[in-house]
Order: structure tokens, then C-alpha cells, then sequence
């Protein structure tokens, strides 16, 4: 077993995860130290089986493939592949400013997968052009307090409403929105809606934060 490289797969589809780890397995290098399908059971599995590559999934019952990056330290800390069906530019953008080391979706073949890992293992870093054409053109995301307020839009409550759910007046209400139509250079609610769907920022829960930008 020496010299093999140890690989944990995260991912809630057991069909998936534990199809892709039996292929894996077969080959001559890898070693498949454990398979789950949720970010606790993640935790555990890098603590206690000390994988060199963990290949997660982003979506996930109880989280984020992000935490789990956002989560590492020290030296010994595993390579995180992230593979996933989401293919927009925010994810791509966040994947690299937590540090992964790859982000491969759901359509790559077998052969690319063990390349990434391989790669990975050897101290590179898998992301292809399209990675970084998305990195570039990325938008910033929406602060943990903004994603509320669009949420609550794409739901059609009123400004009123919003201003009721979220405990803050009217005028904090309309001051959020003239602030995120004046970054994203939209006209009304329903393009600010609209863009974030396109973005992916609804699609699942809000992305952890970025530390850089004040929750306001």
C-alpha cells in the first residue's frame, strides 16, 4: 500500500460516489481511504483517514463543499478537488479564494478525474481556461444580509414586507437595493433577481463569507 494515494470522495449521491470510488480503486495508485455524503461526515473522514485528495461535492444536507476548504490547517492540511454539476463563475471565483487545488465538474471523464488527482497529489493545481475565464469575469457576491433581502424579492414580497422580515426599517430597505442596483448596474428588482439566479447565488445556501467585505 505504500506510495498509494489516498483519496476521500464526498458527495450525498451514493450511486455516484460510491460508483466513482469503485473505479478509482481499481486502478494501480489509488487507495479509497472512505466515502460520505455530508460535511460532517467529511470532517471526520480528513481527521481521522488523513486523505492527500478529497474530491467534494459543493452541495451538500448539512453545507458546503466551501466550509470544508474554508476549515484546513497546518501543512498537512489534504489537497480538495471540488467537483460539482454548478458551473457559475461566483463558485468558481470562491473555490479558488479558499485555496482549492481544482474544480472539475460532474461531466469530466474518468481519465481527467484520476489526472486531477494525480496532479493534486504532486503539489499542482487542476483548473482549466474556462476556470479562470469565470474567475475573471466572477461578480462579487452579495453580503450574508443582501442575499436575504433578494431572496425575499425573487419571492415577491414588497419592500414593506422585506423591511418587516428582516427587522429593519423602510429606509434601510430601499437604501440595500439603490446600493446593489448601482454595483450590478441593473435597473429594478426584477433584474437584480433575475442576475442572481443567473449567478447562482439562489441556487443554493449563501456562500460562506467573504471576510473582506463587511456584512452591512
Amino acid at each position: 500500500m505504500a506510495g498509494l494515494i489516498r483519496v476521500a470522495i464526498v458527495d450525498d449521491h451514493p450511486a455516484t460516489a460510491h460508483g466513482l470510488a469503485e473505479i478509482l480503486a481499481a486502478g494501480p495508485e489509488i487507495e479509497i481511504v472512505g466515502v460520505v455524503g455530508d460535511l460532517a461526515g467529511a470532517r471526520g473522514l480528513v481527521a481521522t483517514a488523513q486523505p492527500d485528495v478529497v474530491l467534494c461535492d459543493i452541495a451538500l444536507p448539512d453545507g458546503q463543499g466551501f466550509e470544508l476548504l474554508a476549515e484546513r490547517t497546518g501543512e498537512d492540511r489534504p489537497a480538495i478537488i471540488l467537483f460539482s454539476s454548478y458551473d457559475y463563475a461566483a463558485f468558481h471565483r470562491r473555490a479558488e479564494e479558499l485555496g482549492a487545488t481544482g474544480y472539475l465538474l460532474k461531466t469530466a471523464s474518468v481519465a481527467d478525474i484520476l489526472s486531477a488527482i494525480r496532479t493534486v497529489a504532486a503539489g499542482g493545481t487542476v483548473f482549466d481556461h474556462h476556470h479562470q475565464r469565470a474567475v475573471r469575469s466572477a461578480l462579487r457576491p452579495p453580503t450574508g444580509r443582501e442575499l436575504q433581502l433578494i431572496r425575499l424579492i425573487t419571492a415577491g414580497q414588497s419592500n414593506a414586507s422585506i423591511a418587516a422580515e428582516l427587522g429593519i426599517g423602510l429606509k434601510s430597505v430601499e437604501s440595500h437595493l439603490r446600493r446593489l442596483f448601482d454595483r450590478y448596474a441593473v435597473a429594478n428588482r426584477t433584474e437584480l433577481a433575475i442576475l442572481a439566479l443567473r449567478e447562482g447565488w439562489l441556487t443554493v445556501p449563501a456562500l460562506p463569507p467573504d471576510r473582506s467585505v463587511p456584512d452591512t
